[in-house]
């Protein structure tokens, strides 16, 4: 019975000091510290400014980077280059091609092959429509045709 009460109280003693000593681990997102974290405040913790790119992004310098600011961020060369961060669903048979594990999905180096092989053509014929939602990315004119200066540009990213 002795064992049983020492046990309990050095317990309760226990997770009492380590509650004192502890943060709440959301209490940084308390912005308005009424002890209440609402949406807004949740909504601010997840754009506030914690890495080197949303220091950059946070032009108005307020702390959080608002959607405007991601846009403005980012430029045409990382709009063209998603691929390398993302899997490219394959939605045509020119896609379907390149996927030499088939699985329904380009990576990386299989997106790599898709721009090589598009600019062989385009080096052929002079000119290559835009078949695949990747090579519209490049069409910086927005023509449907993929000609030499943009080829170029392909050329060098799948480098």
């Amino acid at each position: 019975m002795v064992k049983k009460i020492y046990f309990f109280t050095v317990l309760f003693f226990t997770i009492a000091v380590s509650a004192s000593f502890a943060k709440p681990p959301a209490a940084h997102v308390d912005k308005n510290k009424d002890g209440v974290i609402d949406k807004k405040e949740i909504k601010m913790e997840k754009s506030e400014v914690n890495t080197p790119w949303e220091k950059r992004a946070d032009k108005d310098k307020d702390g959080i980077v608002e959607k405007a600011e991601v846009a403005a961020m980012m430029d045409a060369k990382e709009k063209r280059l998603w691929w390398k961060h993302e899997k490219v669903k394959v939605n045509n048979p020119i896609e379907a091609k390149y996927d030499t594990n088939g699985d329904g999905w380009l990576q990386p180096d299989e997106v790599k092959a898709l721009i090589r092989g598009r600019h062989e053509l385009l080096k052929t014929y002079g000119k290559v429509k835009v078949d695949t939602e990747i090579e519209a990315r490049y069409d910086a004119n927005g023509d449907g045709i993929i000609d030499n200066g943009e080829a170029k540009v392909m050329k060098e990213d799948a480098l």
